[in-house]
């Protein structure tokens, strides 16, 4: 004969205190977004990573790859490998560095420029689409609370966690 399993008096243990806990709210968020994001993103043939660097190269066209590594805290060897990724397929390329001859400079392709637009269109529709049920300014709001958390851990803005976690997919 099969158990049966009992509830406590009380009945069934609630999930309430789940909800009040900052941390496994942000981490169960945290999941559904990057797994939302990289979805999102799935289309176009490129990961949310590829997107933050394409996104830094962009935003500062001809500076170093180690300079652009250090605004993004990606270890230099990890850099690396992602620089020749996307160079490899065409969207981005090292060309001298003007001021030291040691130095590659960074700089996006005709094709990386366009794929990064495309997936700066993905990236807006998938943000609105997670905010769409936010009151004028909470979106502001949200962000600033956020800001708040992210230097209590450290993070800087723009600098993504994952980048301090050594790559286990290369494993």
């Amino acid at each position: 004969m099969a158990r049966q399993r009992s509830e406590p008096a009380d009945g069934p243990q609630s999930v309430e205190p789940f909800r009040a806990s900052l941390g496994f709210t942000l981490s169960t968020l945290g999941f559904a977004v990057a797994a939302g994001f990289r979805e999102k993103l799935a289309p176009l043939g490129i990961e949310p990573r590829d997107f933050a660097l394409l996104r830094a190269v962009g935003a500062a066209e001809g500076l170093s790859q180690q300079a652009i590594g250090e605004r993004l805290q990606i270890p230099p060897s990890r850099m690396v490998s992602f620089v020749d990724s996307l160079e490899q397929r065409g969207l981005l390329e090292r060309r001298a560095h003007p001021g030291d001859r040691r130095a590659r400079a960074l700089h996006l392709t005709a094709a990386g420029q366009g794929l990064l637009g495309e997936a700066f269109a993905a990236a807006v529709e998938f943000e609105s689409g997670l905010c769409r049920d936010l009151g004028p300014g909470e979106r502001e709001q949200l962000l600033e609370l956020l800001g708040k958390v992210l230097e209590t851990v450290g993070l800087p803005p723009g600098v993504h966690a994952a980048h301090r976690v050594p790559d286990c997919s290369a494993d």
